[in-house]
């Protein structure tokens, strides 16, 4: 079997890359180890927070803007609801850097925000506990991601396309070759392609043992939490925006409306859950110590929640040292495209990073300038010290 392009691992970023392989007309396959949509990686939890506004820079407004861009292509072509979007609260003190640099992202791209002061924000957003040193940024682009309904959207529009896909199956040695890239497969079976984009989030150094991003794998957990009786409609999707809350020069937590019947989900901007060696014996289940502190969290931010996690689930983010994205070869010459790591914020930008993938793979004009997220760096920030 000699394909266009393989790729490996279908959630987030891998089943967008296959659609995009597949909409060129290629010979394409996707390889899932698990089911469609599964939830053990971190590409699942029933809702993911989309920013239009990001932080982390002007590059990664790029990136949300053409993922919304896609999934809207997807909506349109399915008559489903990928991305619902609520508005988005960022609160903190005024003259917290967090503030600043949501502020600074989007007016480097001209998107509309409105700036609430304490009283503001009391006034609209009563459900919050607010300080009188806070201060709001109010993004209306902002909104919710369904990200296995994505994922699986993604992957039938593949399929639609041309392309194969086998789940049930692991990759489990990549070896590249003049004009080529062969792939053993976990059931004895190998197949090639002339390009091969990774996309196996948590599984990557395992997969790539020689990959120069230096790739952490940390314990993270999901959590939902009801509201008490009465407060339903307090936390409805159209009162109650997706929010990142930043205690004492921290962002301490974030969270979504209701859109199901799991309830307001809650989490903690927390990198440092224990790491994880080996991604597949992740326990989805959640010892009570783990949500000590984000029932703390909701217990202090929060009065009309009960704060006592609903459904927890255990995840994983898999952390690049300085916590953006890795995108791209990691020698001109290599025939294979890595997409690493998402660092715990990046489904809102995935469905673009893996339009991006393919896009280095071919060699096409990218719509974005990719050397923000060229995983040569840390080769070279190595080699300047030394």
């Amino acid at each position: 079997m000699n394909k266009d392009v393989i790729v490996i691992g279908l959630g987030a970023a891998g089943s967008a890359a296959l659609r995009a392989a597949a909409r060129r007309g290629l010979d394409c396959l996707g390889i899932e180890q698990f089911e469609i949509a599964h939830d053990r990686g971190s590409s699942h939890g029933r809702s993911r927070l989309f920013r239009s506004g990001s932080s982390e820079g002007a590059e990664y407004v790029d990136l949300a803007a053409r993922s919304r861009r896609l999934w809207g292509e997807l909506e349109q072509e399915t008559g489903e609801e990928i991305v619902t979007v609520v508005g988005g609260l960022t609160i903190a003190s005024a003259d917290s850097p967090l503030l600043a640099d949501v502020r600074r992202a989007m007016d480097a791209r001209s998107l509309p925000y409105e700036v609430l002061d304490a009283d503001d924000l009391r006034r609209r957003y009563p459900q919050h506990r607010i300080d009188d040193s806070d201060t709001g940024v109010l993004d209306p682009g902002t909104g919710v991601v369904r990200p296995e309904l994505a994922i699986r959207l993604s992957v039938d529009a593949a399929r639609a396309a041309g392309a194969e896909v086998r789940t049930g199956v692991s990759a489990t040695h990549i070896t590249e070759r003049s004009g080529g890239v062969d792939v053993r497969l976990s059931d004895g079976t190998t197949v090639s392609a002339a390009q091969v984009v990774v996309a196996a989030g948590a599984w990557t150094a395992l997969l790539q043992p020689d990959y120069p991003v230096p790739l952490t794998v940390r314990r993270a957990v999901l959590s939902w939490f009801r509201p008490r009786p009465g407060a339903e409609d307090r936390f409805a999707a159209d009162v109650f925006p997706v929010f990142t809350r930043e205690n004492s020069g921290e962002v301490s937590g974030w969270g979504a409306p209701i859109i199901d019947e799991y309830g307001v989900k809650i989490g903690l901007h927390d990198q440092a859950g224990y790491e994880i060696d080996d991604p597949a014996v992740n326990d989805p289940r959640v010892a009570p110590w783990e949500l000590e502190r984000v029932h703390a969290f909701c217990a202090e931010q929060f009065a009309d929640l009960e704060p006592v996690a609903q459904h927890p689930r255990g995840c994983m983010i898999t952390l690049t040292p300085d916590e953006r994205f890795a995108v791209g070869r990691v020698d001109p010459r290599s025939r294979i495209v890595t997409l690493a790591a998402c660092s715990g914020h990046g489904f809102k930008h995935s469905a673009a990073v893996g339009e991006l993938g393919v896009q280095i793979a071919l060699d096409e004009q990218p719509f974005i300038d990719p050397a923000p997220f060229d995983p040569t760096r840390y080769t070279r920030q190595k080699e300047a010290v030394q």
